[in-house]
């Protein structure tokens, strides 16, 4: 099988599977990426080429996180095991292990700074709207304006991880946004996309990030926060209000509750709380 015919029944079998726009894109621009290092048919690559890519070229000389490195072996697994129907030892090239940390969160000060720091329009409107409902960032490039329910103040959100759709809620600052927005830029997209470009397109997750850097650097914001760092925000602050987890989760569309307990531990670590010895030593000099 030549390389183009690999990307082509890649295409297909991502499609089977009934994978996400944002996952199929991603796969396949992955996919080329690792063809064009090795540059000769995947068949003829060896056990020691893979391993050198992930640990030498990618981890080393690329120097990309241990998530994106897992990100390019699920991709070279899926290349193996499903395209070419060639399984490989999995022993041999292992996934990182995933270390547990608590997801970066930004302070309302830093809401405040970083959202007047958004010039452009519609990425302000789009920002505003992930930390207001919660969005993955493909779910809000692809958002269409038929999923803004505004009678019930709710979003639709169909582009969801896992292809799961969902309901979140829907501020009433973004409706005014997403009006004036519409307003604004007139998007006309025969699928009804909310948000395009020039070329009158979505837009790409990737262009918003590129933003997103811009204004976080203009804000004076630490590098560790991301795009997805606003949906976090959302969730731990729905959590210290006292939202119950269950509905959290239904908002966040995660698919287990232990994803969601995250947020519980960093709403803890937010709050003040007073230590037993302090309560003890006050009591004692009473």
């Amino acid at each position: 099988m030549s390389n183009q015919e690999l990307l082509e029944k890649l295409k297909e079998d991502m499609e089977m599977r009934g994978f996400s726009h944002y996952t199929k894109d991603s796969y396949y621009r992955k996919a080329k990426d690792i063809i064009k290092y090795f540059n000769k048919p995947m068949e003829e690559v060896t056990t020691k080429e893979l391993r050198e890519f992930l640990m030498k070229y990618l981890r080393e000389k690329k120097k990309v996180s241990e998530r994106s490195s897992n990100y390019y072996n699920s991709v070279i697994r899926f290349i193996y095991d499903v395209v070419l129907d060639i399984p490989i030892n999995h022993k041999q090239i292992p996934m990182y292990r995933k270390k547990r940390k608590l997801p970066k969160i930004l302070s309302e000060e830093e809401l405040k700074v970083f959202f007047n720091a958004c010039e452009n329009y519609q990425y302000k409107t789009i920002f505003m709207m992930i930390y207001g409902s919660g969005l993955r960032i493909s779910e809000a490039t692809y958002l269409r304006v038929e999923d803004i329910d505004s009678d019930n103040m709710r979003l639709f959100v169909r582009n969801g991880k896992g292809e799961r759709e969902r309901y979140t809620v829907l501020p009433e600052a973004s409706l005014e946004m997403l009006r004036k927005c519409y307003k604004m830029y007139k998007p006309k997209h025969p699928d009804g996309y909310m948000f395009l470009n020039r070329e009158g397109n979505p837009l790409k997750p990737e262009r918003l990030r590129v933003f997103f850097r811009r204004y976080r650097r203009r804000a004076g914001i630490n590098d560790n926060f991301i795009v997805h760092s606003l949906r976090h925000s959302f969730a731990t602050k729905l959590v210290e209000e006292g939202v119950p987890l269950v509905q959290v989760k239904e908002l966040l569309g995660h698919s287990c509750i232990r994803s969601t307990m995250t947020y519980v531990h960093v709403a803890n670590n937010m709050q003040k709380v007073k230590s037993p010895l302090d309560i003890f030593v006050e009591g004692v000099k009473k």
